[in-house]
């Protein structure tokens, strides 16, 4: 019999997902001054992985993931960030970098930024990206966890919050969602019972619907499932994969 193997190709478009299509839509029809999007919630709910998706798959977008240098270099940032629009001979000096990115988004209007792992910046970083909305019209999408929604309250009323469209909160996954995933993922088809276990809240041994968690325990009972010579992921199987993902986190 084959073994089962977990793709690490396949997209799942849960609520989280569609949530952020929704507002990527509602920000291209708002014209005529600078924006901001944001996406939070806590670690492991998929909000990366979304945005990736999202860039790989939507022309003029260009991504970004924060750094521990720029949290000290508001330089690096800027460098970066002209790297990943691809500009050449990259300068060494902050506004040398800032008048470039300025240029080439005139020249590219549609360009849509996603920078992630945003809630470790500053009012600085805040500041530049402020200004490089507001003169290019660009709109920039910034990703992390709770904390970012107290950053973005940074410069008060002509800061940042006046600019942010309806925050996108990523949820827990729902337990159809971890069927669905084992489906596609997997090639799985498991019951609600199995789904439950994957997908349990409250307990000691708990996934709370975090996707990071429900993958690697899905990848877990693939192994196990292996391991036995069966297709088919047991509430057995299900237990014994729970606490092997997250054994380290609890």
């Amino acid at each position: 019999m084959p073994e089962l193997r977990i793709s690490h190709s396949v997209f799942i478009q849960t609520q989280n997902v569609r949530n952020v299509v929704t507002m990527m839509d509602d920000v291209g029809m708002d014209v005529g001054e600078g924006k901001f999007g944001v996406v939070y919630g806590k670690a492991g709910l998929g909000k990366s992985e979304t945005v990736k998706w999202y860039h790989a798959n939507r022309k003029n977008t260009v991504y970004l993931e924060s750094t521990a240098i720029w949290i000290t270099s508001e330089l690096e940032f800027l460098r970066d960030f002209c790297f990943e629009l691809g500009i050449e001979n990259i300068a060494h000096r902050k506004g040398r970098c800032f008048r470039d990115i300025i240029e080439y988004l005139f020249e590219h209007p549609d360009t849509i930024i996603f920078i992630d792992e945003a809630g470790r910046l500053k009012g600085g970083h805040l500041e530049l990206m402020r200004d490089i909305t507001r003169m290019t019209l660009c709109p920039i999408v910034l990703i992390g966890e709770h904390n970012l929604l107290n950053l973005l309250k940074y410069g008060g009323r002509d800061g940042i919050q006046t600019r942010t469209f309806n925050p996108v909160k990523f949820s827990p996954m729902k337990q159809s969602d971890v069927i669905i995933f084992a489906k596609e993922a997997a090639g799985v088809k498991i019951g609600a019972d199995v789904s439950a276990i994957l997908h349990k809240t409250a307990t000691k041994n708990t996934t709370d619907g975090n996707f990071r968690l429900v993958k690697r325990a899905l990848q877990y009972a693939i192994q196990y499932a292996n391991g036995k010579n069966t297709d088919r992921i047991t509430p057995e199987i299900a237990n014994m994969a729970i606490k092997s993902a997250i054994k380290w986190t609890e």
